[in-house]
């Protein structure tokens, strides 16, 4: 279990004239909300802790009536409740290390479908060598957040993962366009004034007049590499992400209705009940399963990942589907550009190249994922980080991935 830590005191901290902490992972979102800021902090979290280092891992706390909004009732009474839970989450799922959690106060807006911090986030972060900042410009949207001179880190690295342009430019709302362009432009200032360099997922969100740092920092819960291979027998189509039509879903449906091929959705989200009832009244072969906390355990059922959403930075799904030697078949967009030299990946431009290219996919057994699994390795991505912090421990260069040959193989 990792050790719990109610609180934090900056007297403590300075005592002995040392920095308590290595990192700080600060994150916009923590579990249960299910999102990629939330997964990617925690295994960042765990994964600096696992190379010795001392992590504080830093989350938004939602007072019950926010919980209730987010997640749709109230799980938790205390921060301590939810450190408690996450830790037992982390090790369910197979993160490595011990984090001390801490957390700043924050709100969940329904407006945008999001967490919002309610106070200075790096007031709430304790001292440390390195601050690591997963969605730095989400986490600066208080306005009265300090500047990067006032930080109390000797470097602070800002993980760009969201293409909020993107959401707010698909917003069905006169101006959308215009206001996108300068969310982006507000956006791209937080980062600059707060970060020394900032490392985005891919490149789909624009870092014009921002240090910059191309590395790959994601990667891909093991229990993927242990999903079986695809057999001849096997030609199930799914989708698993959130309900939302921003994620292409419309796309999906007219793929369905296109090919009559059934495809298993997996996920929920605001507007579920607005996609069930149109692919009902469109005759699209969907079945909805709701969420899943381990799609792992699901996959050996399916061939082909169909994942129309252009929204995403760089997929965690279509990157989980890969590792796990599925087919993906995707729209051609910047933000699935990553994906581009995988051979179990089919790319299209329109609904009918899509339906070529899943009808391509269900024709051929995908070849081993050799490739994605060293590409997409959580301890690999953990020790590159780690060196972007300039906290790296001595002897624990980037090396081989942890995925063995033989799971590789498989």
């Amino acid at each position: 279990m990792f050790e719990v830590f109610k609180s934090w005191s900056p007297t403590a901290a300075g005592k002995g004239h040392r920095r308590p902490f290595d990192v700080a992972v600060v994150t916009s979102a923590a579990l249960p909300w299910r999102t990629g800021p939330s997964f990617f902090s925690l295994w960042h979290a765990c994964g600096l802790a696992d190379l010795g280092l001392r992590v504080a891992y830093v989350i938004p706390w939602l007072r019950p009536a926010s919980q209730e909004r987010a997640w749709g009732s109230v799980r938790f009474t205390t921060p301590d409740e939810q450190y408690a839970w996450i830790a037992a989450e982390a090790l369910r799922i197979g993160c490595p290390g011990r984090p001390e959690f801490f957390c700043y106060s924050s709100w969940f807006a329904p407006v945008i479908r999001g967490v919002v911090p309610l106070e200075d986030v790096f007031g709430a972060t304790p001292a440390a060598s390195a601050y690591m900042l997963e969605e730095p410009e989400h986490l600066c949207w208080y306005p009265l957040t300090r500047s990067r001179r006032r930080i109390a880190a000797d470097r602070v690295v800002g993980l760009v993962m969201t293409n909020y342009e993107y959401y707010v430019g698909h917003a069905k709302f006169p101006g959308a366009s215009l206001l996108a362009t300068l969310v982006a432009r507000y956006h791209r200032y937080l980062i600059r004034t707060r970060t020394d360099v900032a490392v985005p997922l891919s490149a789909v969100v624009p870092m014009t007049g921002i240090r910059v740092r191309d590395a790959r920092i994601t990667g891909v819960l093991p229990a993927y590499a242990d999903v079986p291979p695809v057999t001849p027998t096997i030609s199930g189509v799914y989708f698993i992400g959130k309900t939302i039509w921003e994620k292409g879903l419309d796309t999906l449906i007219d793929i369905a209705c296109r090919t009559g091929q059934q495809v298993d959705v997996f996920g929920d989200g605001p507007d579920s009940e607005a996609v069930r009832t149109t692919a009902r009244e469109r005759g699209a072969p969907l079945r909805f399963h709701g969420a899943s906390d381990s799609p792992w355990t699901m996959l050996s059922d399916y061939r082909v990942f169909l994942n129309p959403s252009q929204s995403e930075t760089i997929c965690t799904t279509t990157a989980e589907a890969l590792v796990a030697g599925r087919h993906v078949v995707l729209p051609a967009c910047p933000g699935n550009d990553p994906f581009l030299k995988y051979p179990n990946a089919h790319f299209y431009r329109d609904v009918d190249g899509a339906v070529a290219a899943l009808r391509r996919a269900l024709a051929e057994l995908p070849v081993p994922p050799t490739e994605a699994r060293q590409d997409f390795d959580w301890p690999t991505a953990c020790r590159t980080l780690a060196g972007i912090c300039g906290v790296l421990p001595a002897g624990a260069a980037i090396g081989r991935p942890s995925f063995t040959e033989s799971a590789a193989d498989g």
